[in-house]
């Protein structure tokens, strides 16, 4: 049996105002009751110890055990005491029920989504009064067709995500393409990290691991975030996204890690930006921004105009745009820093961005060169990259970005590569304070 720290114990198990009732560990072999559960894993003085705390300091104790049961607890204690934690604090909770629509993607990250989901998600969310209608992905574009067509009053409460960043791009779009947009667009977004990338649920709400996202939803709360949108102007197509856009090298790799999905999964990323840096063209761009004037507030507009649309405001009338014409290794439009939820260092690549901040952030790395570029990856690592003579970085409200020659015309949007035929043109823009994720950042929320 795997030994567990005192310091814990003491923390998680004083907390036992239900010690009479009958509490039990599903297995399926074998039901062990909760009043047990003391003599079979702590010494008598252990057991002795805990008696005296007082009321309060159980309170106290079980209120920091439960907000941090994902973390801290997760590993040292075992699942049916995590439970049962979890269940009283879900008394409170009682009479309370939430419909939520599941999308799960079967093949994100290591294809172990669904045996998270089943196994620690689940259970969890079911005690704090989850109603779930679950539903696996069989397709690319399938969370987006479901959260386009189906019927918002059977989850009135928000769509949980399972999986990474492009499953909730896919579910965004879903939802802001619908006829009834200014219902659609007040519906919360669930997320539960089972993906490649996790960036989004990382950076605005500190999470990284599904059973900590699970926490999260059941302690519930609501986090406004905004929304830009993408258009490529020769089509008149329009992509949301949440976390941010990118073009140039990091959007060439995105579109030869395709070929490497099935039998790669994550690390196909990796194996595609060494091929694609071993063999690297030169990317030239010409790119127009309208730089954040600190005296104009950004006004909201109505829903459905800002996001029929497709521009946050009519930035035709404005003069005052900059214009940056050349090289280019990357261009990156972030909405928030983007945090990745991968690596030990955990840089960021904006680091002034917020996510509800009402503006872009825009990353320009200039010059060309398997030099540069790499100086620019290793200084990323430390988050030294803004200190380089080649990167510029400007808070903005739109962006245009307009391939030049036969420079990679692709734009990746929160992991999701939109290809441009021909000339493609593509224009950047803000809907602030339009998204809702369900929960809150683990501090606010404390």
């Amino acid at each position: 049996m795997k030994q567990v720290s005192c310091s814990v114990l003491n923390k998680c198990l004083a907390y036992n105002p239900c010690l009479s009732r009958n509490y039990y560990r599903r297995s399926h072999t074998v039901k062990l009751q909760r009043s047990q559960v003391g003599q079979i894993l702590l010494p008598r003085k252990l057991r002795n110890s805990t008696l005296w705390q007082t009321n309060f300091t159980q309170r106290q104790i079980a209120t920091h055990c439960s907000s941090d049961l994902s973390t801290s607890c997760r590993e040292e204690l075992p699942s049916y005491l995590a439970v049962n934690v979890l269940k009283d604090q879900s008394c409170a909770r009682q009479g309370i029920s939430r419909k939520v629509l599941v999308i799960l993607n079967p093949n994100s990250g290591f294809r172990s989504s669904r045996e998270v989901f089943y196994q620690k998600v689940q259970p969890t969310l079911e005690l704090s009064g989850f109603m779930m209608q679950v539903v696996e992905t069989a397709y690319a574009g399938h969370a987006h067709a479901l959260a386009s067509t189906v019927d918002l009053s059977t989850c009135p409460d928000g769509i949980i995500c399972v999986g990474g960043d492009g499953i909730v791009n896919e579910v965004l779009n879903g939802l802001l393409g619908r006829d009834d947009l200014e219902e659609a667009i007040q519906l919360p977004i669930g997320i539960i990290p089972a993906g490649s990338e996790n960036s989004l649920v990382w950076t605005v709400l500190g999470i990284r691991d599904p059973v900590s996202a699970a926490t999260t939803l059941a302690k519930g709360g609501l986090t406004p975030i905004d929304v830009f949108s993408v258009k490529r102007i020769q089509a008149g197509i329009t992509h949301f996204g949440l976390t941010a856009s990118y073009y140039g090298f990091v959007a060439d790799v995105l579109q030869l890690s395709e070929k490497f999905r099935l039998h790669l999964g994550p690390f196909r990323y990796v194996i595609a930006g060494l091929l694609k840096f071993l063999s690297l063209p030169q990317y030239r761009f010409e790119v127009n921004y309208l730089p954040l004037s600190p005296r104009r507030n950004h006004e909201l507009l109505p829903v459905n105009e800002k996001c029929n649309g497709h521009l946050a405001a009519d930035s035709s009338a404005e003069d005052n745009w900059v214009t940056r014409k050349g090289e280019f290794l990357g261009i990156f439009v972030c909405n928030h820093f983007c945090k990745p939820a991968q690596g030990l260092l955990s840089p960021v690549i904006a680091p002034k961005a917020q996510h509800n901040d009402g503006s872009l952030d825009l990353i320009l790395v200039h010059g060309s060169g398997r030099f540069r570029l790499f100086c620019f990856f290793i200084a990323y690592q430390f988050c030294w990259h803004l200190l380089l003579p080649y990167v510029e970085y400007v808070k903005v409200k739109h962006v245009k970005v307009r391939p030049v020659g036969s420079t990679h015309n692709g734009c990746g949007i929160d992991g999701e590569l939109l290809h441009g035929d021909g000339q493609a043109e593509w224009q950047c823009s803000l809907l602030p304070a339009q998204g809702r994720l369900l929960g809150q950042h683990r501090s606010a929320s404390e």
